[in-house]
């Protein structure tokens, strides 16, 4: 069926594309040069015995290339060269030419089409979609000191289509292809994990909501001995609404709930079989002019001790790219090159699920949609923004973080505190620095051992992070 989808699809580009051009052909270039400066004490969380730190300055080479051909068809390129170099690093990993995002789109009357490898306003990760801002609620959608490392822009290949009529109804539907588990597959794409959206919305004056479904299904494994396949299936529900008053209060609620079957646990009895998940965020923002106050708050499931290990309930995260606080989602961990871009690691929630992702098995939800990553906590946010002069800004938060349920036995729930300074200052046209400041104050549920792992007995250990960047824009 997919197959098919696809195909038509395909032609539909193709009749799109035929269309006799209504304008001249135009090429936009824009990008970006930056530096960023980076230190993290106590990265691990680690005991007096046991602190790790670690600093560097990073190059990073950006340029989006944007042809359009006329006014129906576009193709759009993004690519870094160095995706993300470490001074002194001058090996291909950290120093490699990425090329980030490449689609081509048809905008007709009754729609628009994109296809390849869509940028990442296209991808569905953890609670987004309406009036979501990547970098989580305390960013935006453009660059920010609290955000230096771009960690929220992952693109997924794919074909999207997308229409908004004159009575404000607007549909999506879109098809993604995840990475396929190693090793790559022999016989055709079949290994592979698949995501399927489907989604209505309505806007009005000030705001909207909308109600989406989605469907996952992960070729977990192929048994040529059994014949039969084993997978992870997975459906979620996801509401979302959001309105601003004219007096400068706004609010914004999104809901995720998931179901699902792991196949390949139930096959030979490692894992849960049965899953499930619910999560929430929800802010209300305050906009007073120069700047603007927002009060947060987001809850996901956790999963019960004393289950059969049969079922696990914290299928629904805040996803990977859920970013709102510089150390406890993900600016201490370590600098690992993941994809394209460095990051962070999984920070302090991901720690104080003693370093694992909360549903275990087979890849679940790899790519970022589900599987549980940043579940099992619930977090308060107040945090704001304001503008200093015309060319300096200031952002600040203050979090509390807790397990939803503890992950061993005797463990507290209080993840701990964090507070958030940034600056961001424009020096001159096209020239801009940033610098961030986080100190994370650690909870009971962070006590560990010597060797990093949990121990109710043991010590816990502040950390925090300092970022700088200086970024030049063309």
């Amino acid at each position: 069926m997919k197959k098919v989808l696809a195909m038509g699809l395909g032609a539909l580009l193709l009749a799109g594309s035929a269309v006799t051009a209504s304008a001249a052909s135009q090429i936009d270039f824009s990008g970006y040069y930056r530096a960023y400066f980076a230190n993290a004490w106590n990265r691990n969380y680690g005991t007096s015995e046991t602190k790790i730190n670690d600093s560097g300055v990073f190059n990073r080479m950006q340029m989006d290339a944007n042809f359009h051909a006329t006014d129906e068809v576009s193709v759009y390129w993004r690519f870094r060269a160095p995706a993300g170099q470490r001074w002194g690093a001058f090996d291909a990993t950290t120093g490699a030419f990425v090329n980030y995002w490449y689609y081509g789109e048809v905008k007709q009357d009754w729609g628009t089409i994109e296809i390849g490898r869509l940028n990442q306003k296209y991808a569905y990760t953890g609670l987004s979609n309406l009036g979501w801002r990547h970098t989580g609620p305390d960013g935006s959608g453009l660059y920010t000191a609290m955000n230096p490392f771009d960690i929220d822009d992952a693109p997924f290949d794919g074909i999207r289509y997308s229409n908004r009529w004159d009575n404000d109804f607007q549909l999506v539907a879109q098809f993604n292809r995840l990475k396929a588990i190693a090793p790559a597959p022999t016989g055709g794409d079949s290994l592979s994990t698949d995501f399927y959206l489907l989604e209505g919305a309505y806007f009005w004056d000030g705001g909207g909501a909308s109600l989406g479904f989605h469907y996952l299904y992960d070729h977990a494994e192929f048994s040529l001995e059994a014949k039969k396949e084993a997978a992870t299936k997975a459906y979620y529900l996801n509401p979302a609404v959001s309105h601003r008053w004219d007096n400068g209060f706004g609010l914004h609620f999104e809901g995720k709930a998931g179901w699902g079957t792991d196949d390949h646990a139930k096959n030979t009895g490692t894992g849960a079989e049965k899953l499930s998940g619910y999560g929430f965020y929800l802010d209300l923002d305050y906009n007073y002019g120069p700047g603007n106050v927002n009060l947060a708050g987001w809850w996901t499931s956790g999963n019960d001790l004393d289950g059969d290990g049969k079922k696990n309930k914290a299928f629904v995260g805040m996803g990977r790219d859920f970013k709102p606080l510089l150390i406890a989602y993900g600016a201490n961990v370590g600098w690992a090159y993941e994809g394209s871009h460095p990051t962070l690691g999984g920070g302090a929630v991901r720690k104080a699920m003693n370093d694992k992702i909360s549903v275990t098995g087979n890849n679940v939800g790899r790519g970022g949609f589900g599987g549980g990553d940043m579940a099992n906590h619930w977090a308060i946010d107040l945090n704001g923004n304001h503008t200093l002069t015309d060319d300096i800004s200031v952002h600040y938060a203050l979090a509390y973080l807790a397990l939803t349920k503890a992950t061993a036995p005797e463990q507290k729930k209080s993840i701990g505190w964090e507070a958030d300074l940034s600056f961001q200052f424009k020096l001159l046209d096209n020239l801009n620095f940033g610098t961030s400041f986080g100190y994370f104050f650690a909870g009971d549920a962070l006590k560990q051992d010597s060797d990093g792992a949990f121990d109710p007995n043991g010590t816990k250990a502040n950390t925090y992070a300092w970022f700088s960047t200086l970024t030049f824009n063309f």
